[in-house]
């Protein structure tokens, strides 16, 4: 015990000395440049061709494992979808386990395993390596594809599709791939319900035969583990993996545009604007620009304190985030891409601020002190994520897939250091582009079209082109010239007047109504009960009620628990007979455009709210509503739940939708009716 005491004497006696001996009025000079050291490899390779690398570490028990199969991407053409479907299915039946069974085996051994068609990885302590290792090679080289499988991979693929269909996030996501590069590209073709329901058992079989293949790939082993051990794994269960390689296919050609201009998506239900400036990036991780070009695009969009976000979401407040990155491609050209949401009513100045960042760090030395900041924080984070063994095995494969020297990583710190305001200006200007960039906006033209159309670059007006949600080239959507004599009054009421209502008011003193629907396993009913300045909304799933919603002209509850006061008066509206002969009395609806829904054309009315909004559709010839949209926004996140109404009955002189096509966590659902009770079945209890 005293020698402890006497060292901890020492340790303090040391302190405080060097801190009295430190000489405040000058700066410290700096250490030496750290490096990165991805630790020694051992390199050797099969006869099947797959190069294998080896980085033993012993400091803690357990060992990684990644496998690149290095395989080009493809063009999948009429069958699009066979690539996601094929690797959906991998890992999970093999040949010798059936799906559970080789989960359980698994999850018994604590370990992770992934496949993939272009390789996969695997964790596990080290005393279990034998028998994990054994697991993802059978999960790789033995998998098994059922046609039960296939269809349940299928239908969640479809499904995934339609519910993305009026999602303007999810469109962005393809349009902009769609039009950067061509559809016909491997990088811009387009997966559509049509191409995934070509994809047959055969087609998955054939895919994952045709491109499993280890010749050109590469396997990085780290952790507890030796180069001998590695060899004896892969001789035990790597034998049977023959030689093959798949060919690098030519890719279509792509160039930024002649001159920036605007392509146009319209999505009628977007409540905010997707915005995307895009150009050509000729960018290789073996360029000599590489290096400062990380550092130029972290200064421009790379963080929260960069120009971008600083502009956009700092100084103007139009976004909740803005960001920029700079791809490198190996197969071909990758993008540059300046990308953010912002709220419809600001989606002209939004584009021009970015223009206006992009252009002022191509004009303009950046500020010596904000270099220096975004280097440090930069490597800060570099640093941290290089103590991760993943990591690690990340960079030792880009290292062998790019050609990059087996010193770039050990350097790596050195040469973000050694990046000027020069170097930072000279790679913006020959990789960023506001004279031929691509402005991808995927929005709602009704709200943001004509201002858009004004807008101006570098004196010039930007042209702007149409396209659809599949990338196709369109018509000028609609902004909607109110037709004479229609207002929010006229089609309230005809709507009224269609379902039967406007005449029935005096009489009416209660509406029940019942839908029911599959979804999810599971029997779902919704239940709705109505009375003047009153509604109850249950929601049943097999017999057991999940939610309980109450809104009366004073208060407003979920679950019996009060909702908050700004979206309670949002759901006044809601609480009636009918919506529409409360929104009679309100001055806040407005008359905002007609749109297309089932091949007719409806009047669009929205109802504002500070969290809950509706947009409501009424078909112009018949006056009925065929569909509803409920935005809920709350900590600047948005949901919206949507329902198309069809098959309209007549049940005692009102009629109901038989049928509902809503959305329910982000499945579609089809509610068809089984009950309506007027003027029975609903009492003041309902709403308590």
């Amino acid at each position: 015990m005293k020698k402890y005491i006497i060292y901890s004497l020492l340790a303090v006696f040391t302190v405080f000395t060097a801190t009295a001996q430190i000489d405040r009025s000058k700066i410290p000079a700096s250490g030496p440049t750290p490096e990165v050291n991805l630790g020694e490899a051992k390199e050797f390779t099969l006869k099947n061709g797959l190069t294998v690398l080896v980085v033993t570490d012993t400091k803690l028990p357990a060992v990684n494992w990644t496998l690149n199969l290095n395989t080009p991407p493809v063009f999948e053409g009429e069958k699009a979808g066979v690539q996601s479907l094929t690797g959906a299915l991998m890992g999970k039946e093999t040949q010798l386990s059936t799906k559970d069974e080789f989960s359980e085996k698994v999850d018994f051994l604590g370990a992770s395993i992934n496949v993939s068609l272009n390789g996969g990885f695997g964790f596990c302590l080290s005393k279990y390596t034998d028998q994990v290792f054994s697991l993802f090679a059978e999960a790789a080289l033995q998998p098994k594809f059922t046609q039960k499988e296939l269809d349940f991979e299928r239908e969640q693929l479809i499904e995934g599709i339609k519910n993305n269909a009026n999602s303007a996030a999810a469109i962005a996501g393809e349009v902009r791939s769609a039009l950067f590069y061509g559809k016909n590209h491997a990088a811009g073709e387009m997966v559509t319900e049509e191409s995934v329901t070509k994809v047959t058992l055969q087609d998955v079989n054939d895919f994952y035969n045709g491109r499993f293949k280890p010749s050109n790939g590469y396997m990085v082993f780290t952790g507890d583990i030796t180069e001998k051990q590695v060899k004896k794994l892969l001789k035990s269960y790597f034998k049977s993996w023959e030689k093959g390689s798949v060919a690098t296919p030519t890719y279509p050609s792509f160039e930024d545009v002649a001159t920036t201009e605007v392509n146009f998506v319209d999505v009628p239900n977007a409540v905010q604007t997707e915005l995307a400036v895009m150009s050509v990036s000729p960018l290789k991780m073996s360029d000599k620009d590489y290096h400062a070009s990380l550092v130029a695009n972290y200064i421009l969009g790379g963080a929260f304190g960069s120009y971008l976000n600083m502009n956009l979401r700092e100084a103007n407040g139009y976004t909740y985030g803005a960001r920029s990155s700079l791809g490198t491609g190996r197969y071909y050209n990758s993008s540059f891409r300046a990308t953010t949401k912002v709220r419809n009513e600001v989606t002209d100045s939004a584009v021009v601020e970015t223009l206006k960042e992009i252009k002022r760090i191509r004009t303009e030395f950046v500020d010596e002190e904000v270099l220096e900041n975004a280097k440090a924080k930069f490597l800060g984070s570099f640093i941290l994520e290089s103590e991760d063994k993943a990591v690690s095995a990340r960079r030792a494969l880009r290292i062998k897939t790019n050609n990059l020297p087996a010193d770039f990583y050990k350097n790596f710190i050195a040469n973000i250091d050694a990046v000027t305001k020069e170097d930072v200006k000279r790679v913006a200007n020959k990789y960023f582009d506001d004279g031929k960039a691509r402005i991808v906006l995927v929005g709602k033209a009704s709200d943001v079209l004509e201002n858009v159309e004004k807008m101006e670059w570098n004196g010039k007006k930007l042209p702007v082109k149409f396209f659809d949600k599949e990338a196709n080239p369109t018509e000028r959507p609609s902004t909607f010239v109110k037709p004479e004599g229609v207002s929010v009054t006229s089609v309230l009421n005809n709507y009224l007047q269609a379902v039967g209502a406007k005449d029935k008011m005096s009489t009416l003193k209660s509406i029940m109504t019942k839908y029911e629907a599959t979804a999810m396993g599971a029997t779902v009913v919704s239940e709705e009960k109505r009375i003047d300045g009153k509604m109850a909304q249950n929601l049943y799933a097999n017999g057991n009620q999940v939610q309980a919603l109450v809104a009366t002209q004073e208060s407003a509850f979920a679950n019996k628990n009060p909702l908050p006061e700004n979206m309670a008066n949002d759901m006044k509206m809601m609480a009636g007979l009918f919506i529409e002969a409360n929104l009679l009395n309100s001055d806040k609806v407005k008359l905002t455009g007609m749109e297309e829904i089932d091949g007719k054309n409806a009047y669009v009315l929205e109802v504002p709210g500070e969290v809950v909004s509706l947009v409501l559709y009424y078909d112009v010839e018949s006056g009925l509503k065929v569909k509803e949209v409920q935005n809920t926004t709350m900590e600047g996140q948005t949901q919206s739940q949507d329902a198309i109404l069809k098959d309209y009955k007549d049940y005692n002189g009102i009629k109901f939708p038989e049928t509902r096509e809503a959305t329910m966590m982000g499945q579609s659902v089809v509610f068809k009716l089984k009950e309506v009770k007027i003027n029975e079945a609903v009492t003041d209890a309902d709403f308590d």
